[in-house]
């Protein structure tokens, strides 16, 4: 193991799981930092936002088609797509249109994975290229 990743490793023990330990126990603190309207004025900004990424996400994507880093080109696709159902999701809760218990979790989790996969492969991909294998 590089010392890279055990770093990556060791800030996530530090960092991760004292606060999934107070998240067990409840909110030690509770603080507002913007009032509700403004919330919901940041949360449509951000859906709007994650619409316009999604959107240049596939068009980057049809543009790459036949190119050297099509592959990548059309995972990141799907991560803006992901990142925008994310989003959505977000805003329907947040506007009290729906809200289904743990559908943004798992989300989050395929546009976590998918992101890792899209990155991990890409390397691969580079140094395969940078090292003429």
């Amino acid at each position: 193991m590089t010392m890279f990743k055990k770093t990556i490793l060791a800030s996530l023990l530090v960092f991760a799981l004292p606060a999934v330990a107070l998240a067990a126990e409840g909110y030690m603190f509770d603080v507002e930092m913007f009032p509700a309207v403004v919330e919901q004025v940041l949360e449509i900004v951000n859906l709007l936002i994650a619409l316009l990424a999604g959107i240049y996400a596939i068009k980057l994507a049809a543009l790459s088609q036949g190119g050297s880093m099509e592959k990548t080109w059309n995972t990141l696709a799907v991560v803006a797509i992901l990142f925008v159902l994310i989003e959505v999701i977000g805003a329907l809760k947040e506007f009290g249109v729906v809200h289904i218990g743990g559908l943004g979790e798992i989300a989050e989790l395929a546009f976590a994975l998918t992101f890792a996969y899209c990155l991990f492969f890409t390397k691969k991909d580079l140094l395969k290229k940078t090292l003429g294998q």
